[in-house]
């Protein structure tokens, strides 16, 4: 076998540099990308935050203004002439707006919380007949003031869930005041808490809004999106109570499943594994298969 010229020595080292060059070439662009791309998604993280705190700074105000308002009527009552009912009634909206104004510093609350990952999980057995039940009760204030009825449809006794108590009432809380959120005057918002076909223990709510496209949806599920319809800015998008709802309600193992169309309104349900199953094995021993297939299940008949 001839031994290689000098020629071909020569030209496979170059080759072989020019390899490494392109090499290190691409690794620099690759890092340059990823850093770019690192910086425009943190921009657009800050961006959807100041976004989300003006929008909020305009919810909070509405209330707060209405509360000083009424309340320097009521103080200066003789001034106005304002009659027994008159400051009845403007001591109800005082009460009404500061209902509203709780529910958003709790939101704010809840959010931060979410964002800094300090949300803490006590599960255990929830009877979601009573848990229903007080959501309702929470919500009748802000319903009622808005015009809408609250329904309850069905029964089902002895229907228990496995999750924490608090972080579910707070995700009922944030689909029944987003669905008051979307309604509007004179309509009504069905309530159900019924057993799934996989056996979970799941709450419906459905509300009779405009609905949603899917890619408003998508949006909707998103923290710190807020949604305007077109030129107009009253807000009346849906905020961030379906994303807080959402992870409350999967970061203990339930199901969040919501389907909307537009002119048609919106429907949410959450559901979690009933209880008389986990209390002698722990949650995370259920087959992530079979309950997606079962969430499948649900989906197709509803």
């Amino acid at each position: 076998m001839p031994a290689p010229t000098s020629r071909s020595t020569s030209s496979g080292s170059r080759l072989a540099e020019y390899g490494a060059r392109m090499s290190e070439l691409v690794f620099r662009r690759r890092a340059e990308l990823e850093i770019r791309a690192a910086r425009i998604e943190a921009e657009l993280a800050i961006k959807a935050r100041s976004e989300f705190l003006a929008n909020m700074n305009h919810e909070l105000r509405t209330p707060l203004n209405a509360i000083i308002g009424f309340a320097t009527m009521l103080r200066d009552g003789e001034d106005y002439g304002l009659s027994a009912e008159q400051q009845r009634s403007y001591s109800e909206y005082i009460l009404q707006s500061a209902d509203l104004l709780l529910g958003h510093i709790n939101t704010l609350i809840e959010v931060a919380a979410l964002e800094s990952g300090r949300v803490e999980i006590n599960q255990g057995p929830i009877d979601f007949t009573s848990l229903l039940d007080e959501a309702i009760e929470r919500a009748r204030v802000r319903a009622e003031a808005a015009g809408i009825e609250i329904k309850r449809q069905g029964e089902c006794a002895d229907l228990l869930g496995w999750g924490d108590a608090e972080r579910f009432s707070q995700a009922l809380d944030h689909l029944i005041q987003t669905a008051v959120k979307l309604s509007h005057e004179g309509s009504q918002i069905y309530v159900r808490a019924s057993r799934s076909g996989s056996g979970w223990a799941e709450i419906a709510v459905r509300d009779e809004g405009d609905g949603f496209t899917k890619e408003d949806l998508y949006e909707a599920l998103e923290a710190f999106k807020e949604l305007h319809r077109g030129l107009d800015r009253s807000f009346l998008g849906p905020g961030v109570g379906y994303a807080v709802a959402k992870t409350f309600v999967e970061m203990q193992g339930g199901r969040f499943h919501i389907e909307s169309r537009p002119g048609q309104g919106t429907l949410a349900r959450i559901s979690l594994p009933p209880a008389e199953k986990l209390y002698a094995a722990p949650p995370e021993q259920e087959d992530e298969s079979s309950a997606e297939e079962a969430a499948e299940r649900d989906h197709d008949a509803a």
